[in-house]
């Protein structure tokens, strides 16, 4: 889809366009990694000298300038050809290009942002053998000595190990309980390869990412410069946090080109594959199949270049971010499932890309976070994001029919005490059965709301066993209902009585 988005400009059409060029015409390279595990280190030297190491950079140091959207097409167009060449060069973006515009000094900038706009390979060291997901928690130490930090620890999972001649490295730089508490505990050095005591300890053998180096760096009395301290110390998590969704996305653009590839081969060889009597694309089954496929594809690709266009802008794309990684990433696997079983036993030899592809899918759930990180990210995000959506509408009973109904206008109380409070989950009980009410739902219906004489009032009812009270973490009061002694204290019994017209009246009692 190279004509992009209504919101790209020329420059990211024109890129798209040059982009698949290069993949279209080097697709068969990317099969020769699958079989060798060589990593192909002349595409990427082609990659440099055609510029595309700089799509992010300002064109002051040497870049292109064409921002998040122009990594992720040429990301997306490099991951046709194979995982490896797409990773290492997305993954240089996110180990420190991102994190020099964002909080480097302009010293640091000059130094190595046109570097990297020449094809200067980064990686990032965050995960270490006892800390993934959990990355406030993160082991390796920086220390003060004059001039220098010196690092000691161990990292794991690092993409890029030897390729990359700079390293992002995250490490602990206070112990104080007060510094972790406002997570000004970490900060972030560039460590450059050659460093004295800076080693590759293995490199690990995958089961997919074909010809990608991973594996562990180890830190013994690495000497950094104060120099190669990105932003300030203690500013490590904040960095980290905000390169987060810059890595996600472009991380998930590395997934489309393979369902790109998937659903040509699974299209492809439906057309072609002949049983009982015709190609097996007019089997209705396997039409629903690519339907799915397409559907898949497409919303992820939307998904993707929407959040590199909110990151473009300049805004906070966190939800977008999460949702584009957790989505794709997810479809990701059934698309390659899906057209593996449109190919039937073919999908599923090496003769077909299609297997090394899908060797990929449990990694892309993994890496730049987990699905399950994503989920509780979209969960709180979602939420804050949405909070003045999701607001529970207020509700009461409809004058002729007698039955709850949502309202604009609740009726309101002037102020808060036990009868107001009783009578107000005395209507609650009716209008929301089984359930508690808020806090935000008891202010939205007093007119002289006191937080104080809530929380005394409600302790009072409790101790005369006519309300039950919830307290959240925190200890706060944050949901209350009437008990059934005083659902009675609050109305008669007949207040609560309601029965539909066509129930015949012989069954009730």
């Amino acid at each position: 889809m190279v004509d992009g988005y209504p919101w790209w400009n020329e420059r990211h059409k024109e890129l798209a366009v040059e982009a698949k060029e290069f993949a279209d015409e080097n697709i068969h390279r990317g099969e020769e990694v699958f079989w060798t595990k060589k990593f192909p280190e002349d595409l990427l030297k082609t990659v440099a000298e055609k510029g595309w190491f700089g799509v992010l950079i300002p064109e002051q140091y040497g870049g292109m300038n064409v921002g998040a959207t122009g990594s992720c097409i040429v990301t997306e167009e490099l991951s046709r050809i194979c995982s490896a060449l797409a990773n290492v060069y997305c993954v240089t973006f996110f180990s420190g290009t991102k994190q020099l515009l964002n909080f480097g000094n302009e010293e640091q900038r000059k130094r190595w942002l046109p570097k990297i706009a020449k094809g200067t390979v980064a990686g990032v060291c965050i995960t270490e053998p006892y800390i993934g997901s959990d990355a406030a928690a993160i082991e390796t130490t920086a220390e003060r000595d004059g001039d220098f930090y010196i690092i000691n620890g161990k990292k794991r999972f690092t993409t890029n190990v030897g390729i990359a001649d700079m390293y992002l490295v995250y490490a602990k730089t206070s112990e104080k309980t007060e510094d972790k508490a406002r997570y000004k505990h970490l900060s972030a050095f560039i460590v450059e390869k050659g460093s004295p005591g800076f080693t590759i300890e293995r490199v690990n053998e995958l089961t997919g990412w074909y010809g990608l180096p991973n594996g562990y760096l180890d830190f013994e009395n690495v000497k950094v410069p104060v120099e190669n301290m990105i932003g300030n110390e203690g500013d490590g998590w904040k960095i980290m946090m905000a390169g987060l969704n810059f890595e996600r996305t472009l991380f998930t653009a590395g997934m489309l080109g393979p369902m790109r590839e998937a659903l040509r081969y699974a299209v492809g060889h439906a057309e072609r594959r002949i049983q009982f009597g015709q190609p097996t694309i007019n089997a209705e089954v396997n039409q629903f199949k690519i339907a799915d496929m397409i559907a898949g594809y497409e919303t992820s690709r939307l998904l993707v270049y929407y959040a590199a266009y909110l990151t473009d802008l300049g805004m906070d794309n966190v939800l977008y971010a999460t949702m584009a990684k957790l989505y794709t990433s997810e479809t990701y696997e059934k698309v390659l499932s899906t057209a593996i079983q449109v190919m039937g036993g073919d999908g599923w030899t090496k003769f077909y890309p299609l297997d090394s592809f899908m060797r990929d899918a449990k990694v892309n759930q993994i890496g730049a976070g987990t699905s399950e990180v994503m989920r509780m990210i979209l969960f709180r995000q979602g939420l804050r994001t949405l909070k003045e959506d999701l607001k529970f509408p207020a509700r009461r009973v409809h004058e002729t029919l007698k039955v709850p109904v949502s309202t604009p206008k609740p009726k309101k109380v002037r102020e808060i005490n036990e009868h107001s409070l009783l009578e107000l989950f005395a209507e609650n009980y009716i209008v929301n059965p089984g359930l508690c009410m808020s806090r935000e739902d008891i202010k939205a219906r007093v007119e002289e709301f006191d937080d104080q004489k809530l929380d005394e009032t409600l302790q009072t009812l409790e101790t005369q066993g006519l309300v039950k009270i919830y307290r959240d973490r925190k200890g706060r009061i944050s949901l209350a209902r009437a008990t059934i002694e005083g659902l009675r204290k609050a109305k008669p019994r007949e207040a609560y009585r309601w029965f539909p017209d066509w129930i015949s009246k012989e069954y009730i009692f």
